[in-house]
């Protein structure tokens, strides 16, 4: 999974990169949190102390296989000063129209005084979740086939580690258990990880079986499992399917853990990251009073922590959704707007803030070009992340590009069919067979919206449309009196859709079935 790799660990300054284990570490000892990418970096620039490495192959051997731009790697090398120390670029050096080099030697890091053999401390867990993927078991009799096995492992670390809201423990330090019966509560404590992933692998007659759990390392329990069956036709299509599959279903199920947690903690001891977890909490009430908490639980984070791009993006998409409720006042929509733009702007890298901030920004109808820019870097960024591709979606939708919308919303529901948030993409899919004309499949899914979340007022608005385009106007007129029931203050609010005649066609469906405009 890039540079970091077993090794020495490497003194810059004051601060240690253990390649071992994968982390950054502070002259007390104490674990300095860091992505990936920009550890792998520092990693590699160590390596050729004073030698200038050009951006190409700083992009190649980080990212290797991804299309990304050189913002990336700007990115990365901004992250990495702030972690040694180095903001003003003395140490870390850019190297203008060359790329960069590290000023400083690095040295091997002092073994303890004590060099006797002992248990390693429990490290400190990070500031953001953590997920060690352990080395899948081989179940078949021929033990040649773990090379199938380590890559199924591989894969996933690989595909997990474009997330960014949570990070995934290098290969060198997890594959350390290859082997070895091991207690997950152990791995968490010697990794300082929330979170194992481990499976097996059962080769046998041209099929293979691949079973996978998702365990809380605190308590043991499991919060996850699934079992994929396939045939060995494309031993390497399946490892991609597998992976996928996977990586889809497991970012909700951690962050519906986080939010757990995030519930459980005192007040006075919160992050801002925490903070965000509460505000998604009490977002996913689908109540105006929830949704009010929720925002300044929002606020407050960003207000901790003013470079916070995934919290200023959640902030907007919550005034988003506000609005469509019709529980936003000019000002929180302008709010909105403008917090969306910041986190498009320091989010590049990423990739759920960018789809967020692009959901939001194709909400207020801001500026299409930008939100589809954004949308479609943050899919090119984490293609397995079901919020992103829903995201996605919506703002190709917005964009009137009903087609391309269909494929990311159908991506989302394959990645994570019981997704929390399902009713956004159930909405998305009624929306877009609108576009297309299939309004009886229009009118399905808005139902299905509805059915899931009752207190979503796009569901309604939507079976409402499709049921007056039907040509069933009794159908259309109850259904708008069970939404004015239910929000009383709703309104119309159909947004910004680069169509205008296609906007104009829900509007009229809408009012003539008694909406207030």
């Amino acid at each position: 999974m890039g540079e970091a790799s077993s090794g020495p660990a490497l003194r810059i300054g004051g601060v240690t990169l253990d390649t071992a284990r994968g982390c950054l570490r502070g002259a007390d000892g104490a674990e300095i949190a860091l992505a990936p990418k920009p550890f792998d970096l520092l990693v590699m620039l160590a390596r050729n102390p004073g030698r200038t490495l050009s951006k190409d192959a700083l992009l190649d051997a980080i990212w290797h296989g991804v299309n990304v731009t050189e913002d990336s790697l700007v990115q990365a090398v901004r992250t990495a000063r702030r972690a040694i120390g180095d903001e003003a670029g003395q140490v870390l050096r850019s190297v203008p129209r060359r790329g960069y080099l590290l000023e400083t030697t690095a040295d091997p890091a002092p073994p303890p005084a004590d060099s006797a053999p002992a248990p390693s401390p429990a490290m400190a867990p990070l500031d953001r979740p953590a997920l060690a993927v352990l080395p899948f078991a081989n179940l078949s009799s021929d033990a040649e086939q773990e090379y199938f096995s380590d890559g199924i492992a591989d894969e996933l670390i690989t595909q997990l580690s474009r997330a960014r809201w949570f990070y995934v423990i290098a290969r060198n330090s997890s594959f350390t258990y290859k082997g070895r019966a091991v207690d997950p509560r152990q791995v968490g404590r010697d990794l300082g990880v929330r979170y194992v992933l481990e499976g097996s692998v059962r080769r046998a007659a041209g099929r293979v079986r691949i079973a996978c759990q998702l365990i809380d390392a605190e308590t043991g329990h499991q919060l996850w499992a699934e079992r994929f069956d396939g045939t060995l036709d494309d031993i390497f299509e399946l490892q991609d399917r597998v992976a996928e599959a996977v990586a889809g279903a497991i970012e909700p199920s951690l962050q519906h853990a986080e939010i757990r947690r995030a519930q459980a903690k005192p007040t006075g001891s919160l992050s801002a990251y925490d903070l965000l977890l509460q505000g998604l909490y009490w977002q996913r009430t689908l109540t105006r009073e929830g949704n009010e908490k929720a925002l300044r639980l929002l606020r407050a984070a960003v207000q901790l922590d003013p470079e916070f791009a995934l919290g200023k993006a959640q902030l907007a998409r919550m005034t988003a959704f506000m609005t469509v409720n019709s529980w936003a006042d000019d000002a929180i929509q302008e709010e909105g707007a403008r917090y969306a733009r910041e986190a498009v702007a320091s989010g590049r890298d990423d990739p759920l803030a960018l789809a967020l901030a692009a959901h939001a920004l194709a909400v207020y109808g801001a500026d299409h070009s930008t939100a589809r820019a954004a949308a479609a870097r943050a899919q090119l960024l984490n293609p397995n992340s079901a919020v992103v591709a829903a995201c996605a979606g919506w703002v190709y939708n917005f964009n009137s590009e009903p087609r391309v919308a269909l494929e990311a919303f159908q991506r989302a529901l394959r990645l994570s069919p019981l997704d929390p948030t399902i009713e956004v993409t159930h909405v998305g899919l009624s929306s877009v067979h609108v576009a297309l004309g299939d309004y009886a499949s229009a009118l399905e899914w808005a139902e299905r919206a509805v059915q899931v979340a009752p207190n979503h007022s796009p569901g309604h608005r939507y079976v409402i449309i499709a049921n007056w385009l039907l040509g069933r106007e009794e159908e259309a007129r109850a259904a708008a009196a069970r939404m004015l029931a239910l929000f009383p203050t709703a309104r119309v609010q159909i947004r910004q859709y680069r169509d205008t005649a296609f906007r104009e066609k829900l509007i009229g469906a809408l009012v003539a079935a008694g909406i207030p405009a």
